[in-house]
């Protein structure tokens, strides 16, 4: 009875070296061009994962944005909708919490000016103070009280941000 050959080349194809490793099959003249796509897909993939992390940043924010608009509409009687300040100022407050997750380092892109991550203690203290007014602001108006100083601090806050770290 013949014993099978056995070999240490994967599926008995030979990679040009003896070396069966994942090293060896890099190294080997086929190994070099499929190291040489998955650093181009790589490369892609890091830059796509910027884009995406601009791009959600901007959804994110517009949608901080347009809760801002319906509170402005709602309290200049634009639209009879007082029961939907809590809704809107709950999400603020929540969108808030999370907003100083969507500049991670290499995310430069959309309206978010360089400057974001040329002077990070300075964008840290706007960002803090955003995530200070939007609870407060919810605050207020959960708790029924007097919303104006505390929508007067978010938008403050928002625009002090805004001055100096966002394109318009």
């Amino acid at each position: 009875m013949e014993q099978a050959q056995t070999t240490s080349e994967p599926m008995g194809r030979s990679f040009g070296t003896s070396d069966t490793s994942l090293w060896g099959r890099l190294k080997a003249p086929m190994g070099r061009k499929a190291l040489l796509g998955l650093s181009f897909v790589m490369a892609s993939s890091a830059a796509l994962a910027d884009e995406g992390a601009a791009d959600y940043r901007y959804h994110t924010m517009e949608a901080i944005g347009g809760h801002l608009s319906a509170v402005v509409d709602i309290l200049q009687g634009k639209v009879a909708h007082q029961a939907h300040l809590a809704p809107h100022a709950n999400a603020i407050a929540e969108m808030a919490a999370i907003s100083d997750t969507l500049f991670p380092e290499g995310s430069i892109g959309g309206n978010a000016k360089a400057a974001i991550w040329e002077q990070p203690e300075a964008f840290a203290e706007r960002m803090a103070a955003f995530q200070d007014a939007a609870p407060a602001f919810r605050d207020a108006v959960v708790g029924g009280g007097d919303i104006g100083p505390a929508f007067q601090t978010l938008g403050q806050a928002c625009k002090g941000c805004h001055d100096d770290f966002k394109d318009e």
